[in-house]
């Protein structure tokens, strides 16, 4: 058995997982497989992306719509309590929103169960191969060996020393029957249009196996090989069980090592796009990940661990991102039947800090789901958009599902933001200024497009203070005090994060007008309204503002800090071109935090990158270091608690971020470099332009650098304490070590 020193590519255990959250997960971005290495008793329990409970409906609300000039009256009156009021009775869903069995929930496949006796279990080691996608459990003479398939899309399980083994099947709600060398589970969940599904379980061997009661038995054999899989209604026109028995052939026919090769090259590819070295302490590498985690969680320190961890951040977004829906907030894993927060996509932070290291990890290919996401949001969103407020463009609140939710939610304390679909477009841009992919660009452009013209329809001018606002909305998921009355008030025109995100969308939407030649007389306008949005401010304490007025925060240590979204993930607050602004976001942080902000492991991971953006690399180490101590589960996983995926991307995103930037004009070598990281490389990190740069570091300073780019063109490098311009040629390393 290879240890971690041997290989930091490794998760390895010396017991069993007691619960779901030790247990190792698989996926291929369709199908998931939590694998928990139990010696006479083995789950292995399964996900599929689109297995979800509800269906679709008609979820906005038409009174909304008449109730709107009354809110605005009210709120640009400063009535804030009566117009939080009528939003509580007007600005709502039909239906209840995330709790409601309409809108549904992700739901667990189920779980395989294999049980053979265990009398030697000797020398236990479980592991995750995270450059193979393979995980792996062994003990006395057995040895499990698991994968999951993006090219088959099947679950590929191989056992050997067991010669008996008992197989059942468990889930709620379907219909579970064993059948020669096969178990097929189906099922339909209630209500029109809702999704039936399937699983087929084949076992192959070289022993027997028949149904035996409710399970299959096996008898007498060296080997035993198992494919699963599962597959929905769910805009498929195909039987299910069909689906899953064309893809088990396929899988079959190839044979067990074939599938298992053929999944090591994917992740090996993958994997080794971006890759980070950072030194390790061999004493520390030759622990098991479980009591390295343990040490930090005392209060140690390790590298290697820190390492290990961003490893984990890319094979996750592998195993989750790539199917036909976005990752979810447990990326593709749940145990439940009702998994926490419904397990949907959340469009007030956490479906976008999905996707923030997808570019710079070079995995910008896999993010097709995301895009179709988006423009499906389009087509469901423009009925809300005119529905319930009478505009044109489409509009995203708080939340969605597979069906296509993009009203308010059930209450507008939360519920009411509706820059949720604005800020998914950021990746839009993002994407094209990353690959400078202009087909991509032009076939997106009606979402960008479309999300900029429901603004110029919804934009309000407040009274008070001349500015366009967004009114109702809402800061995520944060309350300020009611200055007449010192109660808890939510709804307000105009909150920061809206400003920054309109700000952003309007001036992408003028940008890519350019590039497609599509300037027109929508573009005319965003240019005119795009001076009129409130600018950033100062509040009283010396922090970003988060409302349109200084108001009182009911919760000063709140998880959200939403009026930074223009230093991270946006640009307009920056070090160098709006100093007193970073000022005041620096400030911002120190007060959250003194007040308990910060823990949410997806929270902490934005925090990250707010230090890195400021150029901090101390405190971006430190709550790298409290996400770790804080927020991560015996296997690696975030919990908010409790788990939930974001928080994994998010921090492998702050990771790179510290490392490499390029949103300012300038490519920034080094800019938050974590005090203990004084040595290391990263290698094929992508930044913006679509350039690929390569660069080791020693004592804190950068020693060899390569960048190869797609084109001849300039660059600004800012790196160990100087600027300078470079020549690059397309295709070429050009710029080597010895100049540097």
């Amino acid at each position: 058995m290879k240890n971690a020193s041997e290989s930091p590519h490794l998760l390895w255990y010396r017991a069993p997982a007691p619960d779901w959250n030790s247990a190792l997960p698989l996926g291929s971005g369709t199908l998931g497989m939590m694998v928990f290495g139990g010696t006479a008793r083995e789950e292995l329990q399964l996900n599929e992306e689109s297995l979800w409970s509800g269906f679709p409906g008609d979820w906005d609300a038409p009174e909304c719509r008449e109730a709107l000039p009354e809110m605005r009256r009210l709120l640009f009156d400063r009535e804030l309590r009566r117009a939080e009021a009528l939003c509580k009775e007007r600005l709502v869903c039909r239906g209840r929103g995330s709790d409601d069995p309409y809108y549904g929930s992700f739901q667990t496949a189920g779980s395989l169960i294999l049980e053979a006796p265990a009398e030697d279990v000797s020398g236990y080691v479980r592991l995750l191969d995270l450059r193979a996608a393979r995980a792996e459990t062994r003990f006395g003479p057995i040895c499990r060996v698991h994968t999951v398939s993006h090219r088959y899309q099947v679950t590929a399980s191989r056992v050997t020393g067991q010669s008996c083994l008992r197989l059942t099947f468990e889930r709620e709600d379907c219909s579970v029957a064993y059948r020669g060398a096969e178990i097929v589970v189906t099922g339909r969940n209630p209500g029109p249009g809702a999704v039936g599904f399937c699983t087929v379980v084949r076992v192959e061997t070289d022993g027997a196996v028949s149904p035996s009661g409710d399970s299959l038995a096996v008898s007498g054999a060296r080997t035993v090989t198992i494919y699963t899989c599962t597959a929905t209604t769910y805009r498929a026109d195909e039987d299910p069980e069909r689906v899953c028995r064309r893809r088990i052939d396929k899988a079959a026919g190839a044979g067990f090592d074939a599938v298992l090769e053929d999944e090591a090259a994917f992740a090996g590819e993958a994997m080794g796009r971006c890759t980070l070295t950072l030194e390790d302490d061999p004493l520390l590498a030759s622990l098991t990940t479980d009591r390295r985690l343990a040490r930090v969680q005392e209060g140690g320190t390790d590298i290697g661990l820190v390492r290990l961890w961003f490893e984990f951040g890319k094979y996750l977004f592998l195993c989750s991102a790539p199917g036909r829906l976005p990752a979810n907030l447990q990326g593709v894993w749940s145990k439940d039947m009702w998994t926490p927060w419904t397990g949907d996509y959340h469009l007030n932070i956490n479906l976008q800090m999905n996707y923030w290291p997808m570019e710079a990890l070079g995995f910008a290919g896999l993010g097709e789901n995301l895009w179709a996401y988006l423009r499906f949001l389009r087509e469901h969103g423009t009925r809300t958009a005119r529905v319930m407020y009478g505009c044109r463009g489409w509009v995203a609140h708080t939340l969605s599902n597979p069906w296509g939710f993009t009203a308010p939610g059930q209450d507008p304390d939360w519920g009411a933001f509706l820059c949720g679909g604005a800020w998914c477009c950021r990746h839009i841009w993002e994407h094209w200024l990353y690959t400078g992919d202009l087909a991509f660009l032009r076939e997106n452009w009606p979402v960008l497009r479309d999300a900029a013209l429901f603004f110029t329809d919804f934009l309000a001018e407040d009274p008070k203070t001349g500015y366009l606002v967004t009114a109702p909305s809402n800061s995520p998921e944060n309350s300020y005090i009611d200055p007449e009355d010192g109660g808890k008030i939510a709804v307000t025109p105009g909150p920061a994060m809206d400003s920054q995100i309109v700000r952003e969308l309007f001036s992408h939407t003028l940008e890519a007008a350019k590039v497609l030649g599509a300037e027109d007389g929508l573009t005319d306008k965003i240019a005119r309204l795009l001076p009129r949005l409130p600018p950033v401010k100062i509040s009283r304490y010396g922090t970003v503002q988060e409302w349109l007025e200084d108001y009182e925060e009911w919760e000063p240590g709140h998880r959200h800090i939403s009026q930074l979204y223009g230093l991270y993930p946006g640009s307009e607050i920056d070090p160098d071109a709006t100093p007193e602004l970073a000022r005041a976001a620096e400030e911002t942080l120190r007060r959250r935090l003194s007040h308990g902000g910060g823990h949410t492991g997806w929270s902490r991971a934005w925090i990250v990158s707010f230090y890195a953006r400021l150029r901090d690399g101390a405190e971006a180490e430190r709550h790298l270091y409290a996400l770790l101590r804080k927020s991560t589960l015996p296997n690696l996983f975030d919990t908010h608690p409790p788990f939930q995926i974001d928080g994994n991307f998010g921090g492998t995103a702050g990771i790179l971020e510290c490392l490499v930037q390029s949103h300012a004009g300038a490519l920034r070598l080094l800019p938050a470099l974590p005090p203990d990281w004084q040595s290391g490389r990263l290698d094929g990190v992508r930044v913006r332009g679509g350039l690929t740069v390569s660069f080791g570091w020693k004592k804190g300073k950068v020693t060899e650098l390569s960048i190869v780019s797609p084109d001849d063109r300039d660059a600004v490098l800012v790196y160990n304490g100087g600027k300078r311009t470079v020549h690059l040629r397309a295709g070429e390393n050009s710029v080597e070590g010895s100049h540097v």
